[in-house]
């Protein structure tokens, strides 16, 4: 590795000092901002540095420097939290962010707006509450996700044991983030020591993510992990894990050799071996993935070229321990956890709707303050799905009248959520985020009341899909594996595709690389009246567009918007 030629990034971390940087001492100074070194390692302790776009032509205008403000993001392993835990959370955004906590993809919370004089002291308090931000974001092994039904059974309580444990495991071991954040004492390494022994100086050399589920339940959507894990039950014991690899979702528009992947069979192991196993899936991530070329840089990239069978092999020789190849799974399929639901040892749990997973309130609803009167009122376990929603959990029976009456009282929960908006993920985009190349979690709501409004208008209004947009191709609302999915090419400006299927199990096809924004949903209703013609017997929308093909959808497309599509 010593003869490979850095990218910047993968440069910058290797004079960082294992992500101490420059950070502690630009953090003093009287400046909004962070260097451009500094902002990069500020990932790997949480944080992302933005600026309001809102606002950043017209204060260029008037020579007057950017709003620059911060995001943080804890890491919260299998989105479990504690009553105390959570309203102190939402203490935080009342005195330090903007009001909202906004509940991510991957089981953990978000606050926006964050000023730079601020993020000590939010980061500092995190740590009072036995949580973190360390390694929520930056080339590391980031938040473990699994299902979120706190369901009390021996099955349900082995994935949250695991998913906690892997995320332990697999922490950052340098000192530097508390020397900056917590305590600020400096821990002197001897020559002997391992800063990062499984990491290594460079750390990964991208992002890496880690599901765990079941074969019945694909809530999580595993396969768009870097490691897919499913636990194998049988007669109530626990068999072992088959792990699949190489998931991963990001892309680059216009550059065919950048593309979405789902995870693929690897292998099938023993409990006892279930650790060693990851880390070493991690090491081989680490040891070969691509660090001249970020946007070539993730694991999948290293699977598809090299294949499977060269992993296994590789893993065996390194563990000297030959494993046995993945045992057959029955058909994925997704669980809905929203309502009621009992949870095996008499108590019950509540799944709760958060559009785009914006906690905040509003003239219309309180979710933020109903939310907190609920849960410090009935002291209920708390846990974050990654579809953006919030189940209360551990409920004595008695309660869920005067609950569901305060759900009601705060217009929490919807009376009737469509179908297309129970399904429908974004990501926050414009303003905060600096990828983001047009709107996404802003026109949600809009794009949610034209798709109701044509289902209704072609009585289809039955039909259950998801659609996923994003700002940018980076893919953090999971658009390329939603039924349909939306990913933002420029201002006002969609990538459309379709085909993916419900369960998490196939990736969608673009059919459209350029449609403005006023035509989106006409796109959209062209695909669904053929969808309406054309499908067989009770065939799904997903499977209906991936049977069909792109070409027929484009067609049908391109008949109403003629020259306005490419």
């Amino acid at each position: 590795m010593n003869n490979i030629i850095l990218s910047k990034v993968e440069q910058v971390k290797n004079d960082s000092d294992y992500l101490a940087g420059k950070i502690a001492s630009q953090l003093e100074n009287s400046d909004p901002y962070f260097e451009e070194n500094e902002v990069q390692l500020l990932k790997f302790h949480g944080t992302y540095q933005q600026y309001n776009r809102d606002t950043a032509t017209e204060l260029k205008q008037k020579g007057l420097e950017k709003e620059f403000y911060f995001m943080i993001r804890t890491k919260i392993p299998a989105g479990l939290l504690t009553s105390k835990q959570y309203i102190e959370l939402d203490d935080l955004t009342n005195e330090f962010s903007d009001p909202s906590l906004r509940i991510t993809t991957r089981q953990t919370i978000q606050f926006h707006g964050v000023l730079k004089g601020n993020l000590k002291k939010i980061i500092n308090t995190v740590s009072t509450m036995l949580l973190s931000t360390y390694g929520a974001c930056g080339d590391v092994v980031r938040n473990v996700t699994t299902i979120a039904a706190p369901i009390n059974d021996q099955i349900h309580k082995q994935l949250r044991h695991d998913a906690l444990k892997i995320s332990s495991h697999f922490l950052p071991s340098s000192t530097s983030y508390g020397q900056i954040w917590i305590n600020g004492d400096k821990y002197e390494y001897s020559d002997k020591e391992k800063k990062e022994p499984i990491y290594g100086k460079l750390y990964l050399p991208r992002k890496f993510k880690i599901g765990i589920t079941i074969p019945g339940d694909n809530s999580v959507d595993v396969l768009t992990n870097d490691i897919a894990i499913f636990l194998i039950f049988k007669n109530n014991k626990l068999l072992g894990y088959n792990i699949a690899i190489g998931g991963g979702l990001g892309m680059t528009h216009n550059k065919p050799e950048t593309f979405p992947y789902l995870a693929k069979p690897l292998l099938f192991c023993n409990p006892s071996d279930l650790i060693q196993v990851l880390e070493q899936i991690v090491k081989i991530q680490r040891d070969y993935g691509d660090r001249k070329n970020r946007k070539h840089a993730r694991l999948k990239y290293l699977v598809a070229e090299e294949g499977t069978k060269w992993f296994k092999r590789l893993i065996e020789y390194k563990l000297n321990k030959n494993f046995d190849n993945p045992l057959k799974l029955n058909n994925l399929k997704v669980v809905d956890h929203l309502g009621w639901h009992e949870q095996g040892d008499g108590k019950w749990y509540t799944g709760i709707f958060i559009s785009s997973g914006r906690i905040i309130d509003n003239k219309n609803k309180k979710i933020k303050t109903g939310l907190r009167d609920i849960i410090k009122k009935f002291n209920p376990s708390i846990t974050l799905s990654t579809d953006q929603n919030i189940i209360l959990g551990n409920i004595n029976e008695k309660d869920k009248n005067i609950i569901d009456q305060l759900l009601e009282q705060y217009s929490i929960v919807k009376k009737k959520i469509s179908k297309v908006d129970r399904w429908f993920l974004a990501c926050p985009a414009l303003p905060t985020c600096g990828l983001a190349l047009s709107e996404a979690e802003r026109v949600r709501d809009e794009i949610i009341r034209k798709v109701d409004e044509i289902l209704l208008k072609h009585n289809l209004q039955g039909e259950k899909f998801s659609i996923r947009i994003t700002g940018c191709p980076n893919g953090c609302a999971r658009p390329y594996a939603g039924d349909i999915g939306i990913v933002g090419r420029a201002p006002n400006l969609y990538a459309l595709f379709s085909g993916g299927d419900f369960e998490g199990t196939r990736l969608n096809k673009k059919i459209l690389d350029k449609v403005s924004y006023q035509d989106l949903t006409k796109a959209i209703e062209q695909i669904l009246l053929l969808f309406k013609e054309q499908r067989k017997n009770n065939e799904p929308l997903g499977d209906f567009c991936n049977r069909i093909g792109t070409e027929a959808q484009f067609k049908k497309i391109k008949e109403v918007l003629n020259d306005k599509i490419q």
